[in-house]
């Protein structure tokens, strides 16, 4: 080809060139501003999501559940008023919340048919007005662990009850154990701190959202504080109440002021040798277990050994096994082994723990029991010497 032939090419014509780059240059612009590059824009997609994900949640427990003890009207009347009037708020909130998110993110992404004036690329000024009223809820947040408390001790003493519990449990609507969505509005406190964080490292301290995540992570920060003790009550309630189902051999493991530790595998010593057994720590026993029916979790008591006045002694020098440890209790004596000298190690510092913790309340109970005693002797003498 020649070099006239060149030159005419419209392919490299300076007019069309100009015009083709600056058609280019509005094309990535208007991708730019529908799909935009902000790391912002992701952690807000991310906030969307994860609220669609829980308000289901929600909804296990105000749409499906509703409707399976209604239909067979297996809840008493004053148990309906305190399990409902305490989740309803709480869904109702977050049904608002949710179409705020998904107007907002239709607004940044430039799908909206609204007008659009204004700034609508940023999430903190949304985030900011939801975890203030959101503040305004705490209070039923506060009584989850009551309304888990009380809805646990109906199950065992109203059948008709227990049964809808247990086969809506089995229905494919109920994802996880039911008591595990009681523990979701405040576990997602947890996770709005979680992503309100990460926002205020990504914005720079002079960018329009950085001063409202700043102080919507504020607000959440004070009600994780506050519904802290409540996460952890309600934590150990669901475990235990989780265990209950899976120990074979033991009634009423839901007890107040029982808190579940740890559970681990851990070697027995026996006359047939080391025979691996499934240990579970509390603050007042220790009960270790074997495996129970083949294709179940369950697992079956073979001890219960209570921590009030326990003892613990590294042993491997006395029995020649690596990594073992003796536990002495008022009901009988075991020798067991650990893989490692680490989870030997972290074994015996667990135990002590909860040895003394167990001993702390253990004398905290005999003073007010002192007490109670003193206060009584003392209001039957001021009685006797009136008389």
């Amino acid at each position: 080809m020649n070099t006239a032939a060149q030159g005419s090419s419209p392919l490299l014509s300076p007019v069309l060139s100009d015009v083709g780059g600056a058609r280019a240059e509005e094309e990535e612009e208007a991708r730019r501003k529908r799909y935009p590059a902000d790391k912002a824009y992701f952690i807000a997609k991310e906030i969307l999501a994860t609220e669609r994900t829980y308000l289901k949640d929600l909804e296990v427990l105000t749409v499906w559940f509703r409707s399976a003890v209604v239909k067979e009207n297996a809840m008493p009347e004053g148990l309906m008023t305190l399990f409902f009037s305490n989740i309803d708020p709480i869904y109702e909130f977050h049904r608002g919340f949710l179409k705020e998110l998904e107007q907002r993110l239709a607004l940044w992404e430039g799908r909206s048919n609204a007008p659009t004036k204004g700034d609508y690329q940023r999430i903190g000024d949304l985030m900011l007005r939801n975890m203030h009223m959101l503040k305004e809820l705490t209070g039923y947040l506060q009584k989850h662990d009551e309304v888990l408390t009380e809805l646990e001790k109906a199950t065992k003493y109203i059948k008709k009850l227990e049964m809808v519990y247990k086969e809506f449990e089995l229905q494919k609507v109920c994802y996880l154990p039911l008591n595990t969505f009681l523990l979701k509005p405040i576990q997602r406190l947890m996770h709005y701190k979680l992503i309100l964080g990460r926002l205020c490292k990504h914005y720079k301290i002079d960018q329009r959202d950085y001063a409202d995540c700043k102080n919507a992570l504020k607000e959440v920060t004070e009600m994780t504080s506050q519904l802290q003790n409540s996460l952890i009550r309600l934590e150990n309630f669901q475990k235990l109440t989780e265990l209950q189902h899976d120990l074979l051999g033991i009634d009423n493991l839901v007890a107040a002021g029982r808190e579940f530790i740890r559970e681990g595998c851990l070697y027995k010593l026996t006359k047939k040798g080391l025979q691996q057994r499934m240990f579970f720590l509390f603050s007042d026993m220790l009960l270790y277990t074997s495996k129970g029916v083949t294709g179940t979790n369950q697992f079956k008591i073979h001890g219960h050994l209570l921590l009030h006045r326990m003892l613990v002694e590294e042993s491997e020098n006395e029995w020649s096994v690596p990594h073992c440890f003796t536990i002495y209790s008022a009901q009988k004596t075991i020798v067991v082994a650990a893989s490692t000298r680490l989870e030997m190690g972290k074994w015996m510092e667990d135990l002590n723990m909860a040895i003394e913790m167990a001993k702390k309340s253990s004398e905290k109970s005999e003073m007010s029991l002192d007490n109670s005693m003193c206060n009584r002797s003392n209001s039957e003498y001021t009685v006797l010497h009136h008389l």
